[in-house]
């Protein structure tokens, strides 16, 4: 009786020690969550170049850090590229905004309406407000600045060993999963399917939106379509505000230039094509690609950019894509005839 008390004791300890020790380090590490996943998606992503590289390459770490390095060109350059634009933009519109003479807008608005409005103090004010708004966040941006570099060392640090051991870690994860072979093997291609057509979803979008968009300013009278258009191709991949920081402020800026047509043309333009074609194509091609309903794909999209930001995109699909497999096989094991091998 007594070794059996101390076997039970010892395994309830053995338990309470592991759930505490779970515990604190989920809370250690809570604040990168996000990083460690993000990591771990782009090194799966990447893990094709990887293999390439290796080809080429016999070392395993000079491949690893060959890989992350190219990663870095692919992501960085791009937001680089569009970064800048938007900065120049941006400078550029509230310059010229300051000094704008608006007198011909308000007459046709005061016509228009048959009484006087005096659009220049309300457009001033709410410029100030943008202005402020925009101080406002570059500051906190700036804040942030150590921690957001931290974080991408930390991922970029992490990915360099998952592409070292990653797939020596997920043949463990598969093996100490408690399914059957078949399943494991559905439950990784569901995987793998997933995360390979949520990221073509989401280029080939970017991409059309981008074509679309720079037709649109073509159209319109923007200068230099083909530059913003390249500009939206990179922007359209930001969740919720996408290709909108593009067009949006240009329609704005062409109607209180007086510009009335050009200005109401992009903007109805980038409302009903550049910006609604995103919520077509995207579910479309992912739930082709992925073989899963395009209602899935979008309410996965729309609730995993609001629970995990822009890696939302991926995860969201992801999730429930996995929660049908595991509903498919929980009634596959109630049906008489369910299969029993391992």
């Amino acid at each position: 009786m007594a070794k059996e008390a101390i076997a039970q004791y010892s395994k309830f300890f053995f338990l309470a020690s592991f759930l505490g020790i779970t515990i604190l380090s989920i809370y250690l590490i809570k604040s990168y969550i996000i990083t460690i996943i993000g990591a771990i998606l782009l090194s799966y992503i990447f893990y094709p170049m990887y293999t390439t590289i290796r080809k080429k390459i016999k070392n395993k770490k000079v491949s690893s850090l060959l890989t992350t390095i190219l990663v870095v060109i692919l992501i960085i350059v791009p937001l680089v590229f569009a970064a800048n634009a938007l900065i120049n933009e941006s400078v550029n519109f509230f310059y010229h905004t300051k000094d704008l003479n608006i007198s011909s807008l308000e007459d046709k608005v005061s016509d228009y309406l048959d009484s006087d409005i005096n659009i220049g103090s309300y457009i001033s004010e709410n410029l100030n407000k943008i202005s402020l708004s925009i101080a406002r966040s570059t500051s906190e941006f700036v804040v942030s600045l150590p921690k957001k570099i931290l974080e991408i060392f930390v991922m970029l640090f992490l990915m360099f060993f998952l592409f070292l051991g990653g797939e020596d870690l997920v043949k463990k994860l598969k093996k100490h999963i408690p399914l059957r072979s078949k399943q494991k093997e559905e439950l990784a291609n569901k995987f793998s399917s997933i995360i390979y057509a949520s990221v073509y979803g989401m280029i080939v979008t970017a991409f059309v939106q981008g074509a679309v968009g720079a037709i649109g300013y073509w159209i319109f009278g923007m200068e230099s379509p083909i530059l913003w258009g390249l500009v939206t191709v990179v922007v359209a991949i930001l969740p919720f505000v996408g290709a909108a920081l593009i067009w949006l402020p240009a329609s704005i800026y062409m109607l209180i230039s007086g510009e009335t047509f050009n200005g109401l043309g992009l903007l109805f333009y980038g409302i009903f094509i550049i910006s609604t074609i995103d919520n077509i194509i995207r579910p479309s091609i992912v739930g082709s690609k992925a073989k899963i309903h395009p209602a899935l794909v979008l309410l996965g999209v729309l609730g995993g950019i609001e629970l995990f930001g822009f890696l939302g995109i991926i995860i969201g699909p992801l999730v429930l894509s996995i929660l049908t497999i595991f509903i498919e096989l929980y009634l596959l094991e109630k049906t008489p005839n369910a299969e029993g091998e391992i």
